[in-house]
């Protein structure tokens, strides 16, 4: 269970492995243990100068007005490395005058969605801040320059280990419908605040939810990959985790909006109350497959279908069945990850815009 999870990180094909952004690397050893230890309950333009300004006004990402605070590396002492990826390196750091544990980040020169280096964590910093107050995201300190290098390091607060590292280290591999409605209910709310602040995350998955070791509430974290849902389509960046990608996508030519991140968000709820991933594809193709496979084809003229694709019943039901999960909350997983087609958008665009997400409701 734990090696299929760990696979969606690196067994993308075809075109989209040249495109796809890998976040951080595996959880290091001191975020394993955390997870299998502890009681956790679930309930301007960058150069070298070294000024560093008090707060700066979001542009980078889109989000014009967005004020990001700065500040300096010697506030921080470095305790230890958390995990490291191709885009950047996240570490465990203590702030000097209260003691208080931190995470930072840092972003390497060449990674990162649409840029590298300080651009890309300068942008995710916008993303963050634009969800400042948000219960359900993890919450930006500052920016912080080290002051021999100039580079930027991204501050957080600590949390704790990721739903993945839980589930991992789970008997069953899974959570109990009561504890999957509780971190469905913050994700839900918390996804929409963000979307309402003009955000749109584009990698939300298990390994991006982080559970509070003190409280147990829910925070979704590395917004790297993140977008301005006010950007204009098509988005010319296929960006995110496949097994959590909606066919929108990688089918829609860039033309998607925030609701990919609802897609998302059935994919993770299906995994919290099976231990297992809804569509572990390794190609786009593939993808189309198992999705197609899972939800049912209603219509076999749907363009974007691979060949031999017939008609067929949902067979969702099967992957999360009763004991797992009642009519009232099948129901909410259903509407998360439907699809169907898009018959304005053939009209208006022609045939490739073949499936689109129905919007769902945030109500708990």
């Amino acid at each position: 269970m734990g090696a299929l999870r760990r696979k969606a990180s690196s067994s993308l094909a075809g075109p989209l492995a040249a495109q796809r952004r890998e976040r951080t690397g595996e959880p290091g050893a001191a975020a394993a243990a955390a997870a299998k230890n502890s009681a956790v309950t679930l309930a301007s333009a960058v150069d070298d100068s070294h000024h560093v300004p008090a707060t700066r006004h979001g542009d980078v990402a889109g989000l014009i007005g967005v004020v990001v605070p700065f500040g300096s590396m010697e506030s921080y002492d470095r305790l230890r490395l958390i995990g490291e990826g191709a885009c950047g390196a996240v570490f465990r750091a203590r702030h000097v005058a209260t003691g208080e544990t931190v995470v930072v980040k840092i972003a390497h020169k060449n990674g990162g969605g649409g840029g590298g280096g300080d651009e890309a964590l300068l942008r995710e910093a916008e993303m963050l801040a634009a969800c400042v107050g948000n219960p359900a995201v993890v919450r930006l300190r500052e920016v912080a320059r080290h002051p021999e290098t100039s580079k930027l390091h991204l501050v957080m607060d600590y949390v704790g280990p990721s739903l993945a590292d839980l589930l991992t280290h789970r008997l069953d591999g899974a959570l109990t419908e009561a504890e999957a409605r509780g971190v469905m209910r913050q994700l839900l709310a918390g996804v929409g605040q963000m979307h309402a602040r003009g955000v749109i995350h584009r990698d939300i998955k298990p390994g991006n939810v982080l559970v509070g070791a003190a409280d147990g509430r829910v925070r979704i974290c590395d917004l790297g990959l993140g977008g301005p849902a006010s950007a204009a389509p098509p988005r010319t960046q296929l960006v995110g985790t496949l097994w959590y990608m909606s066919p929108e996508q990688y089918l829609g030519g860039g033309e998607y909006g925030p609701a990919v991140d609802m897609w998302a968000l059935g994919c993770v709820m299906a995994e919290l109350l099976t231990g297992e991933t809804l569509f572990p594809a390794d190609t786009e193709y593939h993808q189309v497959v198992l999705v197609a496979g899972v939800l049912g084809v209603a219509d076999e003229k749907m363009d974007g279908l691979p060949l031999g694709v017939t008609t067929r019943p949902s067979q969702l039901r099967r992957k999360v069945p009763e004991e797992k999960l009642s009519p009232a909350g099948f129901d909410r997983a259903q509407r998360l990850v439907a699809v169907r087609r898009r018959r304005q958008a053939r009209r208006r665009r022609g045939p490739r815009h073949a499936m689109v997400l129905q919007e769902a409701e945030l109500a708990s």
